[in-house]
Formats: structure tokens, sequence, C-alpha cells
């Protein structure tokens, strides 16, 4: 009977969703499992292989990504498609084009600090109030989960203070030369891996002092609006599982059944990105042929990390499994970092590494204890 019920739960549709019996916390709790070790790990396939500006290895990336939802789709038979969860999809892809060029502008560390950030409160903040037109997830403690929440944007600051021994080494290089370093090989392996972004080169725009104090306010925002962007991937499925009437008297409370039609939307706009970047670039992207296999490994991990998060956001609400699931991937990172990168060493980083975990585990303790209250 343990046995069938992920796999009943897995191929579970329903023409009435408010019927559907609950589902156990710990599928939630090991789909959070599941999605955080594969956020954490999609890149080290691609981590040995020049990517360039990042286009190309996107596109390719997104290529791995649809097939995951086209596997997933036929594996849950099918279910009725939605076409406003397309908009989740286009979102994601929005998103992370804009993070290639924040990278380039303040660098990786900063601006993956700000826009995990944002992403975390504004998909933990959605679900929670309510914006949008979703029902508010409440929590049974809720002054655990605010705690929880505050304590995890402390941990990334805390995480902010890593050097790598490529940094050291590298304090200046210049972008012919950074388009050919490898993906992972670049600034904080902490966050190179962190939920719904691909990393790119880190090389960043020269300029004059006042020029480049306005490029990085611009950064900032920029980073700021990926961000909300990544934040809203997930409000066009939520809407419509809260809202069995109408159009959407078959939506299903499965997250699974919201793959296919997301991932569609994240592979047909990486496309219509990728055409307007190939005219803008004469016919000449920049395409490294040794990573483009590497780039769909690299989407197939994201693709199941990201149906283990759809999943994780049905069973547990996005009050608890947002928060978790953005904090987790760095970590995973980190032990990638330090013992097959080699890339993390020292003392004070170590030191670093010890404290910025300790908050985390304490954050997502206090999270876990807040509780999800079903709808």
């Amino acid at each position: 009977m343990s046995v069938n019920l992920p796999i009943n739960f897995l191929n579970t549709t329903t023409s009435h969703p408010s019927d559907d019996s609950p589902t156990p916390l710990w599928i939630g709790y090991l789909s959070v499992m599941i999605a955080v070790l594969f956020f954490g790990s999609n890149l080290v396939p691609a981590g040995k292989y020049p990517i360039g500006d990042g286009l190309s290895f996107q596109f390719f990336m997104c290529c791995g990504i649809w097939i995951t939802g086209l596997i997933i789709d036929l594996f849950v038979k099918s279910p009725q498609f939605f076409p406003l969860v397309l908009i989740g999809g286009i979102f994601w892809t929005t998103g992370n084009i804009l993070s290639l060029l924040v990278i380039r502008i303040n660098g990786l560390g900063m601006s993956m600090l700000l826009w995990c950030t944002t992403n975390m409160l504004i998909g933990w903040a959605s679900g929670h109030f309510g914006w949008f037109g979703l029902i508010p997830e409440n929590v049974e403690k809720t002054y655990l989960n605010y705690i929880g929440v505050t304590i995890a944007c402390i941990s990334g600051i805390v995480f902010l203070a890593l050097r790598t021994t490529r940094q050291d080494e590298e304090e200046e290089i210049s972008t012919d030369i950074e388009e050919r370093r490898p993906i992972l090989h670049t600034a904080p392996p902490v966050v190179t891996t962190i939920s719904n972004d691909a990393s790119i080169e880190t090389a960043t725009i020269a300029t004059s002092p006042p020029r480049k104090m306005y490029l990085c306010i611009v950064g900032c925002i920029l980073a700021i609006l990926a961000g909300i962007l990544f934040g809203f991937v997930f409000i066009p499925s939520t809407y419509i599982q809260d809202h069995p009437y109408d159009q959407y008297q078959l939506a299903s409370k499965n997250g699974l059944h919201y793959v296919f039609a997301m991932y569609s939307g994240i592979f047909f706009s990486s496309m219509f990105y990728y055409i307007v970047y190939i005219a803008y670039k004469g016919n000449r992207p920049y395409l490294h042929i040794p990573s483009i296999f590497p780039a769909i490994i690299s989407g197939i991990m994201w693709g199941i990390a990201q149906a283990g998060f759809l999943v994780a956001n049905s069973v547990l609400s996005q009050t608890i499994s947002f928060p978790l699931v953005t904090i987790g991937p760095g970590s995973i990172a980190i032990l990638w970092s330090i013992f097959y990168f080699k890339e993390i060493s020292g003392q004070r980083n170590y030191l670093i590494i010890i404290g910025g975990t300790l908050l985390r585990i304490i954050s997502a303790v206090l999270i876990v204890l807040s509780k999800p209250i079903p709808h």
C-alpha cells in the first residue's frame, strides 16, 4: 500500500480538485529534497566548459528542460494543458535573460544575492498573503515562519563573503579570456546553482567611475526585476489550482500536471530570444560545440528540480516550500566546489561556510516547524 501511494499521486487527474484527498506532507518534503539536490547540482555537468555570453548555453539547456517536461507529461498521462501556465515559463526565461546582463554589470555574487532574495520573498509573500488572486496560505505558527524567512535572507549575505581560489588568482581578466572560462570556475560557487537560474560568465563591464556607479544602480534594479520575474513563475499554475471553477473545472492539485505547459513556455520563449540574439549577432552567435550536450544534461537536471518544486508548492504551500527550496541549493553547490572543483579552501572560508550553513539549518527548521495548514 505504501509503495503504491506515490504512484497513485503521480497519476491522479481529477475533475473536481476540491474533493482530492490530502497528500501526505512527507511527499512534499521529499519533493523539496529532490529540488534542492538537483538545483544544487544541475550545472556540474557543464562546469568545465566555456559558455561565452550564455545565450547559446541557455537555449540548449532549455531544450533539455522541455525534453524533461515531455517525459513527465507522458508519465502522468497527458493531463489537460492550461495555456495560462505558459506565462510562468516566459517569466522564468525573461528573468534568466536579464540575469545574463546583470552578471556582466555587477558580477555574480551581488547580482544573485539580489535576485535570489527577491525571488524568495515574492514567491513566499504571494502565497502567504494571497497576492494576484491566490488563496492565502496560512501556517500554524506564523511567527516561526517569519523568523525563518528573515534568517534565510541574512544567510545569503553571510555567504557573499566567500572567496574562491580563482578569484584570488585572477582579479582582473579580459573579456576574451573570460569567454573561454568554464562555467563554474567563476565567482563564489555558493550561488552558482541557486533555484530558477543558469550561471554564466562573470566578466564585468569596464567603465569610468561615474558611469560605473550608474551601471551599478541599473544592474541592481535589473537584478531585482529578474528576482520578481522568478518569483512570478508559479503564480499561473497556483492560480489555476486555487480556482477550480469556470474554465478551470478540470484543474488538478497535482503539481506535475502543470510541468509540460510551464516547460513549453520556457522552451518557446527561449527559442524566440535566441533567434533575436542570432539576428543581433549577424548570424555569428558564440557557440562552444562541446558544451551543447552538457547544457542539455543540465537542463534535464533543472527540469527534475523544478518538477519537485511544483509538487512541493502543491503539497506544502509556497509559504513553506519557497524559502526551503531557494536556500538549500547553495549548500549543495558548496560541497561541489570544495570536493570536486576544489575552488574553496582556507580557514576563513570554512568559518563562513559553517556560520552560513548553521543559519540556513536554523531557518529551515523554523520554517518546517511553522507547519502548513491545508486550504
